[in-house]
């Protein structure tokens, strides 16, 4: 590296420090217990317990490796879980065996280097062609616009596989490019990475229209001769299945293996079904994608911008192949998303998103003694004119997501106090707790993002299917904390009409619809707020607060 290259390359690490270091004061939030994490991010805390059974101490050497293989959690594949493991285990190592109380360190820690590290790792990896070029500057530009992108820094709020598909996903499309169309090492050694894409969220299989179009531009540039092309596209098969296989183990024990084929399937239908009614009751799928790619990823004509500047790179034979392996990643992959995905959500692109905008800055050329030295000739100062006003735009659009960022950060730093779920269950301790006798054992029953504390007294009922008078009924419990959002969803009779499974929709329009007109049978309304209701038992009522 040059001079100049050296310095923005530790622009890049002190840029990159910064940003890990932004997001650890939020990432300690909304992690004091294991409740908490479902009042503000309802998938962490269905992976939660399952990373810790990992490294939970067994009896025997065997034990051990049975608690780290059988993760139990089959939504997402074993890379995920292997690495959050990886992640905690120096936390188990330093604190002993008390180490699971330390919930809030341990989240802070999977979400720090689960999401933020990766994600940083990713766009570090996407400029590094423009580090070492004789515009370094645009690296620096480029990896700040990626890391300040709203959809990359609420994905940093949190611990899910998505910063790691996005992670394998680039480094399958860097080992893509760094083959050069030769076939080789490279090439083989990214059914590696895609298979840990695949392993860490299925999405990696939507690579399949990539590696389809590089070995037809193998053909049609006569480095691949049919008979070859084939031969090639096998033993690559091979390689990927092996590599998938190798990196998910459980696959070769057979009754694991049923589990997450069944999960697969489940949660394919509700990808592409929708998971209460059909297509989740959106009435146009594409305006959503056109709203999330506005408000969390640039807006429209950034992206057709993006996509733009990827097409006309097909025109340039030097950079043909790295154009063409991000832009058919991002066809095969968006592609699913409009065409078949029935839920969408604002994190989902990422992984595409990011290879696409890395190019933006590839057309631009600013040589500022080159428009003087020709003056009016409009074909020497038009394009880096052009560049200049292009560059321009993208900072003040870095400005933009500053002022996003510091939001975003200072919102969540403060989650906690603001909390209308926290809230609601500070009324009950503060207001109705007291009526009852100390230390008397409850049930509680709440719904998803409905808080209740840990206590050693209390038993909490949990239902990934929410509430029905049936679950009620069978599990008899004292308390019910029920969210308002549930109750005007489930509520709604026009969604008996599109539901997935009439059934048990009916039963849950049946007792949310009762939540609503505020008469479950057997319970009394104890309290109603923005955030939702509380019931306390018809017996629990008469003998305590009955006055």
């Amino acid at each position: 590296m040059d001079k100049q290259q050296r310095i923005i390359f530790w622009l890049l690490i002190l840029i990159s420090l910064i940003i890990f270091s932004a997001f650890i004061v939020p990432n300690l939030t909304g992690a004091k217990d294991a409740a908490m994490l479902s009042a503000f991010e309802h998938d962490e805390f269905a992976q939660y317990p399952n990373v810790l059974h990992m490294l939970q101490t067994g009896d025997t050497l065997k034990a051990n490796l049975h608690n780290f293989l059988v993760y139990l959690h089959y939504y997402y594949g074993y890379p995920f879980y292997f690495f959050s493991a990886l992640a905690i285990l120096p936390v188990k190592w330093i604190l002993g065996a008390d180490w699971t109380i330390h919930t809030q360190l341990i989240v802070v820690v999977l979400r720090q280097m689960i999401n933020v590290l990766p994600m940083l790792l990713a766009a570090f990896i996407l400029v590094r062609d423009q580090l070492k070029s004789t515009s370094p500057w645009k690296a620096l530009i480029t990896f700040t616009f990626l890391m300040l992108l709203p959809a990359v820094v609420r994905n940093n709020l949190w611990w899910h596989p998505d910063s790691l598909l996005t992670l394998f996903a680039v480094l399958t499309i860097f080992l893509l490019i760094k083959d050069r169309g030769k076939f080789g090492k490279f090439f083989f050694l990214s059914a590696f990475t895609c298979a840990l894409a695949i392993g860490a969220k299925i999405l990696g299989v939507l690579f399949v229209l990539t590696y389809a179009s590089v070995l037809i531009y193998g053909l049609i540039t006569k480095n691949l001769s049919l008979k070859k092309a084939f031969l090639l596209a096998l033993v690559f098969l091979v390689v990927l299945v092996v590599s998938v296989v190798v990196t998910n183990p459980l696959l070769l024990l057979p009754i694991e293996r049923g589990e997450i084929i069944a999960i697969f399937k489940a949660n394919l239908a509700q990808s592409s079904q929708g998971f209460w009614v059909a297509d989740n009751g959106s009435a146009n799928k594409l305006n959503e994608v056109v709203q999330i790619i506005r408000d969390y990823y640039g807006g429209f004509l950034l992206l057709c911008a993006a996509l733009l500047t990827t097409i006309m790179g097909l025109f340039n034979k030097e950079n043909r192949l790295k154009n063409l392996v991000i832009l058919t990643w991002v066809i095969g992959y968006m592609g699913y998303f409009v065409i078949f995905a029935a839920t969408i959500r604002t994190h989902y692109f990422i992984p595409a998103i990011l290879p696409l905008y890395a190019t933006l800055l590839d057309w631009v050329q600013i040589d500022f003694k080159n428009i003087l030295t020709h003056g009016r000739n409009k074909g020497k100062w038009l394009h880096p004119l052009a560049s200049l006003a292009f560059v321009v735009a993208i900072l003040i659009a870095i400005l933009f997501n500053i002022r996003h960022t510091a939001t975003a950060i200072f919102e969540t730093s403060k989650r906690e106090e603001t909390s209308p779920s926290l809230a609601m269950f500070d009324t009950f301790k503060t207001d109705y707790l007291p009526s009852l006798p100390a230390n008397t054992p409850l049930i509680f029953y709440r719904d998803w993002r409905a808080y209740v504390a840990d206590d050693p007294h209390w038993q909490v009922i949990y239902n990934w299917g929410l509430a029905t008078y049936g679950y009620v009924e069978e599990n008899q419990p004292d308390f019910l904390f029920i969210e308002i959002d549930n109750v005007y969803y489930f509520s709604d009779a026009s969604k008996l009409e599109f539901a997935l499974d009439k059934d048990t929709m009916q039963a849950m329009f049946d007792f949310y619809s009762d939540v609503l007109d505020e008469k479950v049978n057997g319970y009394h309304l104890l309290h109603k707020d923005d955030f939702g209701y509380i019931f306390v038992s018809e017996v629990l009522y008469k003998e305590n607060f009955l006055k």
